[in-house]
């Protein structure tokens, strides 16, 4: 059965559902709160629609998203790693397969960096927003400003994605290792 999403395709759909659950974490309760006031607040379609967006849409388009590296590094692995019927090799074919690895190490990579910088913006991000807030220069309030839409968003994002490009990275190699313990059987 051919797969129904394309790479690309899994990538635009993983964008989507990340910035509609991560708008809906971060911004719908205070804009539902300014439209309609404290009486739609209490409404539980709303808390399940907050719930549902903010959740499950934010953590499954960052899931798309990982996997779409994944899938990519597969792709280049497979490419790479296949020899023809004829059992001749070519020439660029073990490059080719290094080059592959080295996109796992720095995809593994990257993802340790991203739980790193999100667990420290876990930490710094309110403290930074409140040594900000006592300053009334226009610049203290292009800084906060500028650290509330991107600082925020960012926290969110950090950590998960940076903990499924981690663990992505070594789906790969578990398979290669799965394939090469079966053909020795």
């Amino acid at each position: 059965m051919p797969p129904t999403l394309t790479s690309r395709n899994l990538l635009w759909t993983g964008i989507v559902l990340t910035v509609v659950g991560l708008a809906a974490r971060l911004y719908l309760m205070s804009l539902v709160f300014v439209l309609w006031g404290n009486d739609a607040l209490n409404n539980p379609a709303l808390h399940w629609t907050q719930i549902l967006l903010a959740q499950v849409a934010f953590q499954l388009g960052l899931a798309l998203i990982a996997f779409f590296v994944v899938v990519r590094a597969v792709e280049r692995n497979r490419v790479a790693g296949s020899t023809p019927a004829n059992g001749s090799v070519h020439d660029g074919t073990a490059p080719d397969a290094a080059s592959a690895q080295r996109a796992l190490v720095r995809m593994f990579w990257t993802g340790v960096g991203l739980v790193v910088l999100g667990l420290i913006l876990q930490e710094s991000l309110a403290a930074w927003q409140y040594d900000l807030s006592g300053t009334a220069d226009v610049g203290g309030s292009l800084a906060r400003d500028i650290l509330w839409l991107v600082g925020a968003p960012l926290e969110a994002v950090a950590v998960p994605l940076g903990i499924l490009l981690a663990a992505g990275s070594l789906v790969p190699r578990s398979l290669v290792l799965g394939n090469a313990e079966h053909s020795l059987r």
